[in-house]
């Protein structure tokens, strides 16, 4: 068996992915089924063994009664409460749930919400270091702005998302750039600060294997440590994205399989750091249980 064959991997991002047909009529319950097996079977496809859904409520607690433990919940926090507090304490105390996601930075804007700058999320942190809830924050290339934040709670976990830049679908093209990451990379000071290594191939000026990342990757785990990195697909965002590269280009985005194997099967990572990357760093900072030997087949229904 080849060492890398040996790697438990957790993907730290997955969104519920949708079926091109839906059900008839008003059956969430059932679209929420089958955006599960659509997931489930994409990770099985490629050899991902949990994914962390920062998904709605009832995709998590639906795939954590058909499938224990292969789709930690990560409950995702908007600015629209004036104290957090109950509901971070209601998070923390779901078995289903692992962390919660701050909505810190704009997406379409790719810029820091005016929620943040008036305290807006003052409670949920204070909330989530008290409780010990992990937060990750999509900062959207807002990642420096996390600095007071990782000072004023250094008993919280926070989790970096897309390794502090904005990223194309979701943000406007002209934000696709490196210029907020040296920010990240500054953010390697406080012990509290990890990253979830998320979306990189978008910045890619070449095809699969995207050899041109690899010095900025290099200066993440530099920086970090791979003790401090985590990787995640997103891999319903990235085939949105419409980059038809390479000698064979499709229409169809960045496939679940190149977001894993650009790094999975690279001799530029030893060993080592492949196992903290692709599971170690998920499953320490989130506290998550060992990956289950006894997870049941899918049901076969014809």
């Amino acid at each position: 068996m080849a060492p890398i064959d040996t790697l438990e991997i957790i993907d730290a991002q997955i969104h519920e992915p949708f079926p091109a047909v839906r059900p008839n009529g008003a059956d969430m319950h059932l679209l929420t089924r089958m955006q599960i097996e659509l997931a489930r079977e994409a990770m099985d496809a490629i050899g991902v063994d949990r994914a962390l859904a920062v998904t709605d409520d009832a995709f998590i607690e639906l795939a954590s009664t058909l499938f224990p433990g292969r789709f930690p919940g990560v409950h995702t926090f908007f600015p629209i409460l004036d104290d957090f507090g109950p509901a971070v304490r209601k998070v923390a105390a779901n078995p289903a749930m692992v962390a919660g996601r701050a909505l810190v930075g704009n997406f379409a804007t790719a810029e820091m919400r005016p929620e943040f700058d008036a305290g807006k999320f003052d409670t949920l942190y204070a909330a989530a270091e008290d409780v010990g809830l992990p937060i990750f924050n999509s900062t959207h290339g807002g990642c420096a702005r996390m600095a007071e934040v990782a000072e004023r709670h250094p008993a919280l976990t926070l989790i970096i998302d897309h390794i502090g830049v904005a990223q194309h679908p979701v943000s406007p093209p002209e934000t696709m750039s490196w210029a907020s990451f040296p920010d990240l990379l500054d953010l390697a000071r406080y012990p509290n600060v990890a990253v979830k290594l998320c979306g990189a191939p978008l910045l890619s000026e070449h095809a699969y294997p995207f050899e041109d990342l690899w010095p900025r990757l290099e200066q993440l785990i530099a920086a970090f440590g791979a003790e401090r990195i985590m990787w995640a697909s997103d891999y319903t965002r990235l085939r949105t994205a419409d980059l038809p590269r390479g000698a064979r280009p499709r229409r169809r985005g960045l496939t679940y399989a190149e977001s894993l194997n650009f790094l999975l099967r690279s001799d530029r990572l030893s060993l080592a750091d492949k196992r903290q990357i692709f599971g170690g760093t998920a499953t320490r900072l989130l506290r998550l249980p060992p990956i289950g030997t006894d997870w049941p087949m899918p049901e076969m229904r014809w």
